[in-house]
């Protein structure tokens, strides 16, 4: 057994005892160099392609879709309702904003929002198209 600072790593003694059985000479890719496009590039990039390119969606974006959606709804009521508040259109934009703030746990943060206002709703939608 591996000891590190006073425990066992038990995950590093399998991956030893694995290699010492000639575990890894068994794999398809043991001995050969690695591939340019794996070593260059931004990681998080080629994985958002591989994952698109599989069918993959992150959460983030169903949110994104979903929020998008709901505020073209709430825009389209406001512009038939006329310019004054609305009751029911306040709870619908504080409902997006819970969403948003979900959002903005699980998005990059370079993707992250600002939650909606009453008085700026028609150019934080356009940011969301």
């Amino acid at each position: 057994m591996v000891k590190e600072q006073g425990h066992v790593n038990w995950m590093d003694q399998i991956f030893r005892d694995y290699e010492k059985d000639g575990g890894l000479k068994n794999n398809p890719g043991f001995g050969k160099p690695l591939p340019e496009s794996v070593l260059s590039g931004n990681m998080y990039d080629d994985f958002l392609s591989k994952a698109k390119g599989a069918g993959f969606l992150p959460l983030w974006i169903k949110w994104q879709k979903e929020i998008r959606q709901e505020l073209s709804e709430v825009v389209s009521l406001r512009k038939m309702n006329g310019e004054g508040e609305d009751m029911l259109l306040t709870r619908r934009i504080e409902e997006i904003n819970e969403k948003v703030r979900t959002y903005n746990a699980i998005c990059p943060p370079k993707m992250q929002r600002r939650e909606i206002e009453w008085s700026t709703i028609e150019s934080q939608y356009e940011k969301w198209k």
